[in-house]
């Protein structure tokens, strides 16, 4: 009895300093904050990052913008197999490099020749892009995709011309494949490469050229929950 009284007498006592202490704000946001999105993209902990294409096949990491389309024939691909795999190992979504350096598209993007659809892989009728992004649907999953702004194939890179060119796909891409939870923009930008079949070097103003500003009007449009990746975010950036 004589510890149950002290046991009353404890919790009288601290309801009683609780009465008497005085209020405390909660301090005021050291700005930046991060946006929701933000948050939810850091609350997903891991992600998968498939990079594929023309180099996979050629024996590069980073591919010139001369390969043969007809290099590309991955028989045995199978995007759920891949998903299953990283469900298995806890990962909460994927992205995929839809076009990397050497502008090759693994879409059949309206916009170049230099695509899945002038492959042999399915007869010319493949998208790896809608075919991962099913495969995430299905097994619950979030789907991004990798948009190189740098493009070694393209022989008006460096112009205006590709400036729209670029936009044009990365409509594409955001309109065709459903949600998306992250835009990766890379920050490799001109140089040497096959601009159009013709072994050419590009300077460009990496700061300047693109108009970023588009690309985030565009995304907040069309993907609004997406996090954008590049050197300087917004989103999200290299740690």
């Amino acid at each position: 009895m004589k510890r149950h009284a002290n046991l009353l007498c404890l919790g009288a006592a601290v309801a009683l300093l609780n009465a008497c202490a005085p209020a405390v704000n909660a301090p005021e946001p050291v700005f930046p904050i991060p946006e929701k999105k933000q948050v939810d993209w850091q609350k997903m902990e891991t992600y998968a990052f498939v990079h594929f294409g023309l180099n996979t096949f050629n024996d590069r990491e980073w591919g010139y913008g001369d390969s043969d389309p007809a290099t590309f024939n991955p028989v045995k691909l199978d995007c759920e197999q891949w998903v299953k795999t990283f469900v298995a190992a806890g990962m909460k979504g994927v992205i995929l490099t839809a076009k990397h350096h050497d502008g090759f598209c693994l879409w059949p993007t309206g916009l170049t020749e230099y695509c899945i659809r002038n492959t042999p892989y399915k007869d010319g009728k493949g998208d790896i892009v809608r075919d991962l992004s099913e495969a995430c649907k299905k097994y619950g999953i979030k789907f991004a995709v990798y948009l190189s702004p740098w493009d070694r194939h393209q022989a008006n890179y460096g112009t205006p011309e590709y400036v729209d060119y670029f936009y044009r796909q990365l409509y594409e891409l955001l309109t065709n494949y459903g949600p998306v939870f992250e835009i990766w923009f890379d920050g490799a930008n001109g140089g040497d490469g096959w601009y159009g079949g013709a072994k050419d070097s590009r300077t460009i103003n990496r700061k300047t050229y693109y108009d970023y500003a588009r690309a985030y009007e565009m995304i907040d449009k069309f993907q609004p929950q997406a996090v954008v990746f590049s050197d300087g975010g917004p989103g999200c950036r290299w740690v």
